[in-house]
């Protein structure tokens, strides 16, 4: 409540600041026209009292009741009216506070005073009905893009928060079957689940994290998945020194190498290949993950995706529009992903 009153006091206080220039400014453009500044002083008044209900009744009455519901010719008739009776109030009071010299400018017509007065008001009612629009317009844009800001990030939020839940499930199904058949592998496992989980709870937070960092974690992931598959594993992960300072959002490679372990092979006679390299060219970032694939032992050979790989191409979209380029190439004996993106240096 005290709010809306600060915000209320706000608004009204620009109104009276608005209305105390105007009359200081008119005395002053019109007070060598005026032997008397006491009748200069009411004139102004007049205008303005003729000017603000002209305003005020227009922008706060009629707009909204019959312009903005598609009544054109309500609006004109009913603007026509209040047009009149302003001109015809300002014509009876500047002709009391004049008296005979209102006489004299224009020999004592009453049709010319009307076209002058009538004239001011369209002039005036007009400017400030269009700077009055100019200012609705600007700020229901500048509204507009703080709803698409707060949804974007809302979206990021939200799909960065899948990533959790999504590994999750994945690991824990595993922990679930290595519990009995090998409780010191599980104990192992659930260990480095913990470090992850806990750098994805206080290290993550940033909207931007450094590539090492990145790194690190997909690191840990690849150890943790390494403790569930065996030995008959092959991990190569490598950094282009270049890029050491280079700044990612994060968790943003994660969901590619979960897709490597997804898409892995199972050979038993040769080595399941994993291969991260993390490339500088110019200001791009070239990430690939290759991983050794066999489609014949799959049961969706030749579907990438799923909903980590989903998840992160939404997010490409909205965190780096038009400044990345993301490739799949599934090939019969391998399966790689390449990913080019325009990063920052810190």
């Amino acid at each position: 409540m005290n709010s809306f009153s600060s915000k209320l006091l706000k608004y009204k206080m620009h109104h009276v600041l608005f209305w105390m220039v105007y009359y200081v400014g008119w005395i002053q453009v019109y007070r060598n026209y005026y032997e008397n500044l006491s009748d200069l002083m009411q004139v102004t008044l007049v205008y303005g009292i003729a000017h603000a209900s002209l305003y005020y009744i227009s922008q706060y009455f009629l707009i909204p009741r019959f312009w903005k519901k598609r009544q054109p010719l309500k609006f004109i008739l009913a603007f026509m009216i209040l047009l009149l009776a302003s001109t015809v109030f300002m014509y009876i009071a500047i002709r009391a506070i004049l008296g005979d010299l209102f006489l004299e400018v224009f020999d004592g017509g009453v049709f010319p005073w009307f076209v002058f007065f009538g004239t001011s008001n369209v002039f005036w009612v007009t400017l400030m009905l269009s700077v009055k629009a100019m200012i609705d317009n600007y700020r229901g844009q500048r509204a507009n893009e703080r709803k698409e800001k707060e949804r974007l990030e809302s979206e990021l939020q939200f799909l960065k928060a899948q990533v959790n839940p999504h590994f999750l499930f994945n690991t824990i199904n595993s922990v679930y079957v290595l519990i009995g058949q090998d409780p010191k592998k599980a104990s192992d496992t659930l260990i480095k689940l913990s470090d992850l989980l806990r750098a994805q709870l206080y290290d993550f937070g940033n909207e931007r994290i450094p590539i090492e960092q990145e790194l690190e974690y997909l690191e840990n992931y690849m150890e943790l998945e390494k403790i569930r598959k065996g030995k008959n594993l092959t991990l190569e992960c490598t950094l282009d020194e270049r890029l050491r300072g280079f700044s990612i959002a994060p968790l943003l490679l994660a969901p590619f190498l979960e897709n490597c372990f997804k898409h892995l092979s199972s050979h038993h006679d040769k080595p399941n290949i994993i291969r991260i390299r993390l490339i500088k060219e110019s200001r791009n970032m070239i990430a690939q993950f290759y991983n050794s694939y066999d489609g014949a032992t799959l049961k969706n050979p030749g579907q990438p995706g799923g909903i980590g790989l989903k998840n992160v191409c939404r997010r490409l979209e909205l965190l780096y529009p038009n400044t990345h380029q993301l490739t799949i190439n599934d090939m019969p004996d391998s399966y790689e992903v390449t990913l080019i993106l325009e990063v920052d240096e810190e």
